[in-house]
């Protein structure tokens, strides 16, 4: 269900239903599985570039199941219930969506930049 929500939402946000996707385990101590999900980089439409890392793919966002340690600290059966996290980098999405090819502009202060983003 994580999987297909996760692609749903980026299908959806980027306005392209062929999008390509794929998922890396990683690790989250607060989730298990945990993995991070990376799109076809849409400046170089994955030949590789800058903004990726001249890979042709971009880490848009970390997920995974939510730990059951996590659900008993908060009094949750975990054999009852489940649950799933995700955290999506707010900057990256920005990227896609308005064609920025650095992320360090967002944390230059230059508002003539910034200011495009009302």
């Amino acid at each position: 269900a994580l999987k297909g929500i996760l692609v749903d939402f980026m299908k959806k946000f980027s306005e392209h239903e062929e999008l390509s996707t794929r998922f890396r385990p990683s690790f989250f101590p607060f989730t298990e599985p945990s993995a991070e999900m990376d799109i076809i980089c849409a400046m170089c439409n994955n030949k590789g570039c800058r903004v990726c890392g001249y890979t042709g793919w971009l880490e848009i966002l970390g997920c995974g199941m939510v730990h059951p340690k996590v659900l008993k600290h908060v009094n949750i059966d975990s054999k009852k219930y489940i649950g799933f996290a995700f955290g999506v980098g707010v900057e990256r999405l920005a990227m896609l969506r308005y064609g920025v090819n650095d992320i360090r502009m967002f944390f230059e202060n230059d508002l003539r930049f910034l200011k495009q983003f009302n």
